[in-house]
Formats: structure tokens, C-alpha cells, sequence
């Protein structure tokens, strides 16, 4: 179970960064525009990277255009191998139909002849009539015994009756899996396709995979980059979890990243095409929250998560546990699941933006086109769907090829610009806050107009490289973060856009509590390594919080709002709207609640209304000696792995007893001390049974259900130590239960014997 995440400086928690990938050199989109089908768009591409069927220009493959015997000939013999031997074939005349100058006059003759003095491989046989009808569209019986015939069967094999017993043997086989039409019935692409990558799956008629005819496999590989670099510094390699390799021919698409699978090399070890696993089921989300158990999708989907379940992240086979502080609100995340459903592995993407278009006016998408050569695409700004009509100057849009999505962003930071490299000219990295980030080549032109030293606005992708650059009388900063660590001469802000970024606030003593663990807005206004942090404290819309409706007053909250709860003058922390209580909401006072482009709430801050901004424990309370000396208390808990650990230790009146349970809630003062902000009182469920729980999320007692807080802290009395859940179950059937009266969940366990 996880920790929550109190922002303070005295109870420091820093905010899952950004996903900030390496820079690396992007293979060319070959993703057809008009298929919507991803086990067609699979095919195509397996096909493509073979040479074996391409589009029909403009992008276009037209999955639902038919095949002439000519264009199913060619491709039967570029999936022989045998593209290389065609010019041969090429000069003579078997067909009045098909002279020597016809296009494919090679294809055909080479697969109605076959090789060499034995006439190895011969597929196609002409009409009675001894034309060959090039042009005449292909037939389901006709393209079935082609393919049965390059897995090595022939007419002796599958008895008299043609085309049927062609049929028969084929779906025996698997050959016609995903294909079920008369044998009468023209094939399409999208059908010849899914043959195709169905022969390349089968076995030959003496064993082993017809893959292996045109060369060597790799099987169970992941692709981790498509647009990797070789060992050579040539570009276009493919990255997988054993090694990188060259292609042979054509790149991979993007939208092959993270798939798992088998790689076709030919004899000199390059990539000839990779065909996926078809019984491997991949989902594209949007993360919208995220925890340390789970992940939840922009609709509001769940998605449990074991820490131990691999993650691809940056080149690089982790898992879950280890990637997940870096995977931000906004970042698209595949999951990959297997034949039983179950979760496999997650990939995130290791390609990051190249390119980037500047939004020149509202509404426009002018320049979209150079991202991408589809107009099909989604648009997402801020990590949400979004439409055209949503952009505004200045946002940011790059293309993500293996979501197929525009990508928006509305993040600027005007501050003072500190650094360049190489140069101001043509800068690929910059500096700003104590922050260098990388810069786009796109960005070069705006980037150059500015000179170090001056004030900058920023703009950003939402992957945090910097694509342009405005005066900030065009456009100011919207940085706004949680103020982590703050001094007198420096400030750490964690920003929402995930970003950490720091400098000297220029403070004095009496005034460095105002802002730690706190909401500021961050900008740059003096030269140098200078912080400005503005503290965002009450304001914005007014009313109440309808859990139900979600809304504020009459005003709706966006799919991806951020919450966070406080009590008093405490460091904010991060809830979800499952954490409010829906029968309490209507006491959820608003401290704070922002808009954003499209008029939802985005950023919500709640005045003690969940029960998680406090800790929550066993209080150690040291009572006042003499007049000169105060009572203090702190509170003694179990962090997530079942160590000890202690909370600020404050200053506090009487009221408290020592060892008792309960919860507190810190801040820091202008001096920089802790101090109370509030303490929680605790009810107690006596010798809960083990069969009460439902997992570890919630218990069901004398008749009520009770939320189990994520960083519940567990007691063994006995031993006098503190340990995780799972161990204090296992101690011992029963436990003592406490629950605070604000979010009503199980924030305590205690085992007693």
C-alpha cells in the first residue's frame, strides 16, 4: 500500500516527475491513414516492412479494395523470397495476355514455371482458354491453393475436389483463421493481409514455420524503439530486449513500439519485418491517476497493477514499482495482455517529440500537417481528448505515431534565460529555474530572437522540451507547483507539468514558512538564478463540493482535475474524489478551485475534508517540565515497508496522552518550525476478525463497510513494532481497527496477542 504524499518540507514527498525521455532520431511514419482496424493495421504492417503489399499512395491502403491474379502473384513470390530472380522471368512470353512488357509479366511467369529444371515452387496455373486473365480479380478458392501450395501441398494432398479440399487442409492448419467467405468470393487486401501473416505463422508440410523459409527468427522479443540507433550511428534500427538491430529494407512504424513478438532477419542478420503475437492484446491509455497499486484511464477505468509487473521504460526492461513515480498525469501507457487476459507487461514509450507546431490562433491547426500526413488523428491537450476548437495561441501540439494523436500543451514558464547550447542561434538545449531543458530544432526560430539574460516565456511540450519562445507581453508563465523546500536563498518547486525547478526567492527568515508545502505560481523577473513564487491561497470558484455531480457550485470538474486537502495552515496532499466522502460532501468547504481552457475545474484545494492530510499513528507526547519548557508531541508510525518512523515534533497544549492513537496534522511556520495544524480523533472497531476484510481495500464490520486507507500504519503490541499489513494479518486472527471521523477510513491496525 502506498504512503500518502504530504508536500512540506518536513515531510517531504516529491511529486512523480515527468517522463523526460533521451532524444533519438524518429523513424518515418508508415502507418496507413484509412484503416481503423488494429489487427488489419498489424497486418499491413508486417506486410509493408516485407515489401509485400505497400499502399496505393497518399497514405491510403484501401483495406476494402480487391486484388487482380497479377497483384496476388506478385506478392506470392515476394513472400517467396524470390523478388531477386524475377528479372529473369521477365523477357519471355507464356500468356498472350501477359507479354513480355506487362508489368508483371516476372511475377507471373516465375509462379506459374517455378525455379530452376525442377520448377521448384510453382503456384498458378493459367485458364483453359490458355490466357491468364492478369487483371480478373483473384478469388477466395484461387488464393487459398496459392498459399497451400508455397506451404508445400499439393493436389495428391488434399484430394480431387478443388477448390474444397484446398479449403479444408487450409483451416486444419490455421492458414484461413480470421477469413471465412465462399470460395467464389473476391479477396480484398485487408483478407489477403491477414493470409499472408497467417502463412508466415504456419507450418510447412515438412515441419517447421514457413517464416523460416526466408530466414532466421527471433522469437519473444519486445521491440522496446523503433527509432533506434545502431552500433554504426545509422539510423532506423530496431531496439528490442536482446539487442538492436539494422533493418534490411524498410523502418519499422511507431505503432510497433512495445509489441512482443518475432523478428524475420535475413541472412545477414538484419530485419526483415516483425510479426506480433496474435494472442497478445494491447490497451492505449491515458492516465488520468495514478497509485502505487494502479492506474486509471482518462474515461475513469481502473487498471490494478502488481509493483512486480514488468515495465518498459526508456530502453529498459523494470517494473512497475520501479517506473511508476515517473509516469505523469497526462502520459499515454500501453498494456499488454495475454491470451488469458491477464496483464503481461506495460510499455511506455520511449519516442519523444522531434517536431513541434506552434498554435497560432484559436481554434487553428495550421501546421498539424507537417506532424503528420493523416487528418484522422485524435487530439488531446493536457492529457484529455480534446477538439480544435479548444486550442489557443501558443499552445504547444506534437504527434504521437504509436497513439496516432496530436498531443497539446499548455504549459509556459516566463523566466530569465540562463543558458544555451551550443549557442543562442541554434540552441538543443536551454536553461531557466535551475533547469536545462532539451530544445526542439523546430524551436530555433523563436529561440533565436532572444538573447541570455532576457525575460522568456517558454513554451513547452508535454513531454517538457521547449518548442518555442514569446515575450512575455504576448504570453505570461502559467507554472504553478507545490512548494517543496524553501530558505532563504533557494526555493524547490515541484510543477504540475512535472517539472522541478529552483532558485533564490530573495526571503527572509520571518517569511520561509508562508510557503513550504504550499500552492505557488513560479516565474523569473530578475537576472540571475532569481525565484518568484506567488502563493495561491484562497479564490477562484465559489461553493460547495457535490461529490455526486461533480461539481463546485454549477461548475463541472474536468476529467483530470487535480485535488489536493489541507487543515489550516498544513502542507497540501494529493486526494482523489473517491476520497471525499459522498455522504459528507456537502461539507467540503472550497479553499480554492481553477478553471481551465475549457471552463471546467482543473485544480481543486478542499478545507479538511478527507482525513488523509493528517498523520496518523501512535502520539509520543512529552508534557511541560516547568514554564519554561512547552509539552510537544509527534506521532510514531510504519512507513511502507514496516520501519519506524516519526512525524515533525511540535509544540501542543494538554489533551494529549502518550501512546495513545490518533492523527496530526503539521505546518511550518514563518521561522521555518513545526507547529500543529490539527489533530484527528480516531474510533476504534475491537477485535476485528481476519474474514472481515475484503483484501487489503476495505473491511466489512457489524454491518458498515470501511475504506482501508493506503498508508495505514499496523502495530504488533506484543512485540512492539510496526509492520505491514500483510505481516499483522498473518500475526494474528483478530486486530484492533481505528478509523477517523472525517474520511471514515481504517487508518490504524493493532494486533494485540
Amino acid at each position: 500500500m502506498k504512503k500518502k504524499r504530504i508536500l512540506s518540507g518536513v515531510l517531504a514527498a516529491v511529486l512523480a516527475l515527468c517522463l523526460v525521455l533521451p532524444a533519438a532520431p524518429q523513424a518515418q511514419a508508415a502507418s496507413f491513414t484509412d484503416i481503423s482496424d488494429s489487427t488489419v493495421a498489424d497486418n499491413a504492417e508486417v506486410l509493408r516492412m516485407l515489401g509485400v503489399l505497400d499502399g496505393t499512395g497518399g497514405g491510403a491502403f484501401q483495406p476494402y479494395g480487391t486484388l487482380t491474379r497479377a497483384q496476388f502473384a506478385k506478392m506470392a513470390v515476394v513472400m517467396l523470397g524470390k523478388k531477386g530472380a524475377v528479372g529473369q522471368y521477365q523477357t519471355y512470353t507464356i500468356f498472350p495476355d501477359v507479354r513480355a512488357d506487362h508489368w508483371a509479366a516476372g511475377y507471373i511467369n516465375l509462379a506459374v514455371r517455378g525455379e530452376g529444371e525442377e520448377g521448384k515452387d510453382k503456384l498458378l496455373t493459367g485458364y483453359p482458354d490458355g490466357k491468364f486473365h492478369p487483371d480478373e480479380e483473384i478469388t477466395f478458392g484461387q488464393t487459398v491453393t496459392i498459399l497451400m501450395r508455397m506451404l508445400g501441398y499439393q493436389d495428391s494432398d488434399v484430394g480431387a475436389v478443388w477448390p474444397q479440399g484446398y479449403l479444408n487442409a487450409a483451416a486444419n492448419i490455421g492458414l484461413t483463421d480470421g477469413v471465412t467467405m465462399n470460395a467464389n468470393a473476391k479477396v480484398n487486401r485487408a483478407q489477403a493481409a491477414q493470409l499472408f501473416c497467417n502463412l508466415l505463422r504456419a507450418d510447412l508440410k515438412g515441419g517447421g514455420e514457413y517464416a523460416t523459409k526466408l530466414g532466421t527468427l527471433v522469437q519473444d522479443t519486445i521491440l522496446l524503439d523503433v527509432a533506434a540507433t545502431a552500433e554504426d550511428g545509422s539510423a532506423n534500427a530496431i531496439k528490442t530486449t536482446d539487442k538492436t538491430y539494422k533493418v534490411a529494407d524498410r523502418p519499422a512504424d511507431a505503432s510497433m513500439a512495445g509489441r512482443k513478438g518475432t523478428l524475420l532477419l535475413n541472412a545477414s542478420g538484419r530485419v526483415l519485418t516483425f510479426i506480433p503475437d496474435k494472442d497478445t492484446s494491447r490497451k492505449i491509455i491515458t492516465v488520468s491517476d495514478k497509485s502505487q497499486d494502479s492506474l486509471t484511464d482518462s474515461s475513469g477505468k481502473q487498471y490494478k497493477i502488481h509493483s512486480a509487473v514488468k515495465a518498459y521504460y526508456n530502453g529498459e526492461e523494470k517494473t512497475f514499482g520501479d517506473v511508476q513515480p515517473n509516469i505523469r498525469v497526462g502520459a499515454s501507457v500501453t498494456l499488454f495482455f495475454d491470451a488469458a487476459g491477464d496483464l503481461d507487461y506495460l510499455f511506455v514509450s520511449g519516442a519523444v517529440a522531434d517536431e513541434a507546431v506552434i498554435v497560432g490562433a484559436q481554434g487553428s491547426t495550421a501546421g498539424f500537417e507537417r506532424l503528420t500526413d493523416s487528418s484522422s488523428y485524435a487530439i488531446y491537450k493536457n492529457g484529455m481528448p480534446s477538439s480544435a476548437s479548444e486550442l489557443r495561441q501558443y499552445d504547444v501540439a506534437t504527434y504521437d505515431a504509436a497513439t496516432n494523436t496530436i498531443r497539446v500543451s499548455d504549459t509556459k514558464i516566463t523566466a530569465y534565460y540562463t543558458y544555451a547550447e551550443p549557442n543562442t542561434t541554434s540552441p538543443v538545449k536551454v536553461k531557466f529555474l535551475g533547469q536545462e531543458l532539451p530544445a526542439l530544432r523546430s524551436a530555433a526560430d523563436s529561440l533565436s530572437g532572444f538573447k541570455l539574460g532576457e525575460q522568456v516565456t517558454f513554451l513547452l511540450t508535454e513531454d517538457n522540451q521547449v518548442a518555442g519562445a514569446v515575450s512575455p507581453q504576448k504570453a505570461r508563465g502559467n507554472a504553478v507547483g507545490i512548494a517543496t523546500s524553501v530558505s532563504t536563498n533557494e526555493a524547490v518547486v515541484e510543477l504540475f507539468c512535472g517539472l522541478t525547478v529552483k532558485g533564490d526567492p530573495k526571503l527572509s527568515n520571518n517569511t520561509v514558512g508562508n510557503y513550504i508545502g504550499q500552492l505557488v505560481k513560479v516565474s523569473s523577473y530578475q537576472k540571475g538564478d532569481q525565484i518568484s513564487l506567488s502563493r495561491v491561497t484562497s479564490g477562484g470558484v465559489r461553493g460547495t463540493l457535490d461529490v455526486a455531480s461533480r461539481k463546485v457550485g454549477d461548475t463541472e470538474l474536468a476529467e483530470n482535475v487535480r485535488i489536493y486537502d489541507k487543515v489550516g495552515s498544513g502542507s497540501l496532499v494529493e486526494v482523489k474524489l473517491a476520497d471525499v466522502p459522498v455522504k459528507k460532501n456537502s461539507g467540503a468547504n472550497v479553499l480554492y478551485a481553477e478553471k481551465n481552457y475549457t471552463g471546467k475545474i482543473s485544480l481543486l484545494i478542499l478545507d479538511n475534508a478527507t482525513g488523509d492530510a493528517y498523520v496518523y499513528g501512535r502520539y509520543k507526547f512529552t508534557p511541560a517540565s516547568d514554564e519554561n519548557v512547552n509539552a510537544r508531541i509527534k506521532v510514531e508510525y510504519g512507513d511502507e515497508e514496516g520501519k519506524t518512523a516519526y512525524s515533525p515534533e511540535a509544540e501542543c497544549g494538554g489533551g494529549y496522552k502518550n501512546n495513545d492513537f490518533g492523527g496530526l496534522a503539521f505546518y511550518t511556520n514563518r521561522s521555518g518550525e513545526a507547529r500543529l495544524a490539527g489533530a484527528a480523533k480516531v474510533s476504534k472497531l475491537s477485535k476485528v476478525p481476519n474474514s472481515a476484510w475484503n483484501g487489503e481495500n476495505s473491511v466489512t464490520f457489524q454491518g458498515n463497510t470501511y475504506l482501508v486507507a493506503d498508508d495505514v500504519a499496523c502495530y504488533i503490541a506484543a512485540a512492539d513494532k510496526w509492520v505491514t499489513v500483510s505481516q499483522a494479518r498473518a500475526f494474528s486472527d483478530t486486530a484492533d481497527l481505528y478509523y477517523d471521523s472525517i474520511g471514515e477510513k481504517i487508518r490504524i491496525v493493532v494486533v494485540n496477542n
